[in-house]
């Protein structure tokens, strides 16, 4: 019994522990998701301040005191702004560079200047044009860090025809020529970025995902953020993670790198378009929407070829959320026809209950008028009265048809949230009300212009009715109004009203215990008031 005890606890702590973590997973994506959203809110602040740097650096360029060596590295960190920002701009960089180098006769510096040239023509997808350059550079002559870069470069290029192929025989002919040069780049690149990142691909393509991963994972404290290298490692971590089907783990290293990506204006970056199609799969589409079109203006921008295509790939996608926007709109604006049509026949039923409680109305004023000799006098007051009512109808009618062209209005703009804040609001119908209330006191004081008057004759001085507004009554009076018309049942009060059965009940009970007559106090009610044209 005791054992079973134990592992009943056991287990029930290891399920409270896993549902901690998985919400602290979920807290911390969205708190890094909405950095995401912060950073690229102030973009145009880390791009002025690149802008900045650029200008700093040509600025010394333009000077004419400036030797040829000093140009040369003035050259070189202009590259290293541009490199990720602006292909074709980098690439002026190191023509410049491999003139300057040509007129000084520094063949390592030549070298060095078409290995990086090559990495931007790769880039750009000018593949034969970086064989062509590369097959130039001498790499008896390079120091150990100029070959690392120089087998990088060839790795590099390899991997991206791998990327641009869409056969597969090719594309795996492609990637065991990158692997031929990435073992290369061990021997002149120990303890480096480039080292511990070429490591991990090769672990990678050795199907040791976990020893990859761990081996980024322990450089990583080592990069800042915000910076490239951050995010070329953590974007490798996020493919890692998913080859793992780590899918959280996937996003939050795709996020940190898309976030360094926009905090270090890398232009030529793939991690914001990947973070695009994961949330289009989870159903956030706005996010992703937006973030597809920031990552094909950034592809457009840097003006690469690889990239580009890699972006255009994402366009059904595009095409795909609208037709779901579309989708939506159209649901919505079946949903509006069909409340629009409820309205309608709710407005017409309404008009309905008006004309047969007037023609029961105009009836009993018949009889009256009859009785009384007046019946010259009763025309007049039918005329008055269907008059009105059918006014008060008409700008029922056109409030309505003004209403439906509001809600249909934002149905076209794809204000969605505005279109059900307006649904849920009860203000249009309260307005109509207040409207026919007013309508009906006038109409019925009209008729009966010493009502209030009369009323309060028959009732005690501490019940007596006035009300606050001329032409109005109160609820009280106008519950009596209507029993004045012809109107006794209570139910149908109510319905007038909007008030509860019970209500009215009481409302009647309590006038009728304070009138002066409380055996027939009704009957008394029925006799007052004279017609009035």
């Amino acid at each position: 019994m005791f054992m079973k005890n134990i592992r009943y606890y056991i287990l029930l702590s290891i399920t409270l522990l896993s549902a901690t973590c998985m919400q602290a997973v979920s807290i911390n994506l969205d708190s890094l998701t909405n950095a995401l959203d912060d950073a690229i809110e102030k973009s145009s602040e880390y791009e002025h301040a690149k802008l900045d740097r650029v200008d700093m650096i040509k600025a010394k360029i333009k000077t004419t005191k400036v030797s040829d060596s000093v140009l040369y590295e003035l050259n070189k960190a202009l590259f290293n702004e541009y490199e990720s920002y602006i292909c074709d701009s980098a690439r002026v960089c190191m023509n410049r560079n491999i003139a300057i180098a040509t007129k000084l006769g520094r063949f390592d510096l030549l070298d060095y200047a078409r290995i990086k040239k090559a990495q931007v023509l790769s880039v750009s997808g000018l593949y034969l044009e970086a064989f062509d350059l590369l097959s130039k550079v001498d790499k008896n002559n390079l120091s150990e860090e100029y070959l690392s870069q120089y087998y990088k470069t060839y790795a590099d290029l390899y991997l991206y025809l791998a990327e641009y192929s869409s056969e597969e025989e090719f594309r795996f002919g492609y990637l065991d020529k990158m692997a031929l040069y990435q073992d290369t780049i061990l021997t002149y690149s120990a303890d480096s970025f480039l080292y511990y990142t070429t490591k991990a691909s090769i672990l990678m393509g050795q199907h040791k995902i976990d020893e990859s991963k761990e081996m980024l994972e322990s450089y990583l404290p080592r990069v800042n953020e915000g910076t490239r290298q951050y995010a070329i490692i953590t974007s490798t971590l996020s493919f890692l993670s998913g080859l793992n089907n780590s899918r959280e783990e996937q996003k939050m290293y795709l996020i940190m790198s898309a976030l360094s990506d926009v905090k270090a204006v890398v232009k030529e970056n793939k991690s914001l378009r990947g973070l695009a199609e994961m949330l289009y799969d989870d159903g956030e589409i706005a996010r992703a929407d937006n973030y597809m079109k920031i990552s094909m203006e950034d592809a457009n921008f840097y003006n690469a070829r690889l990239r580009n295509v890699q972006a255009s790939k994402m366009l059904p996608m595009i095409d795909k959320t609208y037709q779901h926007i579309r989708d939506v709109q159209r649901y919505w604006l079946i949903t509006l026809l069909i409340l629009v049509s409820i309205l309608v026949l709710a407005l017409l039923i309404a008009i309905g209950f008006v004309f047969r409680q007037m023609k029961k109305l105009n009836a009993a004023r018949k009889a009256v008028v009859v009785i009384n000799g007046q019946l010259t006098e009763a025309n007049h007051v039918k005329e008055e009265y269907i008059g009105r009512f059918m006014g008060l109808c008409s700008f029922y009618i056109d409030n309505l048809e003004d209403y439906r062209k509001m809600l249909n209005k934002k149905v076209s703009n794809g204000k969605i949230e505005d279109l059900r804040a307006t649904l849920k609001s009860s203000k249009y119908s309260d307005d109509v009300l207040k409207e026919f209330y007013k309508n009906f006191d006038l109409a019925f004081l009209n008729i009966y212009p010493d009502f209030v008057n009369d009323f309060n004759s028959l009732m005690q001085d501490d019940a007596k009715e006035y009300p606050k507004e001329s032409g109005r009554l109160t609820t009280e009076l106008r519950i009596f109004a209507l029993i004045r018309l012809g109107i006794s049942d209570s139910s149908k009060i109510a319905d007038f009203l909007r008030y509860s059965i019970t209500t009215i009940y009481t409302y009647r009970s309590k006038m009728r215990n304070k009138s002066l007559y409380p055996d027939d106090f009704e009957d008394k009610l029925m006799g007052i008031g004279t017609f009035s044209i």
